[in-house]
């Protein structure tokens, strides 16, 4: 599965320069499988499709996110930071925090977003 994710982090350059993540499928296979299985996901999303659901999404950020590591995934690109955007094959954008992440609405131009410093201010 290939990730976008518009490098927002540093500089104020527009468009927003992008890095392609590649993450792997029998990886994020895996990890959705454990996150089903963990107690904090049932009680979390008692309702399974919801559980795996938000399991799956929880696991394709923080995928993203380790792939998007030059350490794990070396491109001629800067690594994943907080402030950056992920954009999902769906099409909905989340933003990398310090901790976590956060879903932006639909609809959000990539390109009216806070750039540089205070991308990342969260």
């Amino acid at each position: 599965m290939q990730i976008t994710v518009y490098l927002l982090a540093f500089g104020d350059i527009v468009p927003a320069p992008i890095r392609f993540v590649d993450i792997p499928q029998e990886e994020l296979d895996a990890a959705v499988q454990q996150m089903v299985h963990d107690e904090t996901i049932w009680v979390e999303y008692p309702e399974s499709f919801v559980r795996l659901d938000k399991a799956a999404l929880e696991c394709k950020l923080q995928l993203a996110f380790y792939y998007g590591q030059n350490d794990f995934q070396p491109k001629r690109s800067r690594s994943v930071s907080v402030g950056d955007v992920i954009e999902l094959p769906d099409g909905s954008l989340h933003k990398v925090l310090g901790a976590g992440f956060e879903s932006l609405p639909a609809g959000t131009d990539i390109n009216t977003l806070p750039r540089g410093r205070d991308a990342s201010l969260c």
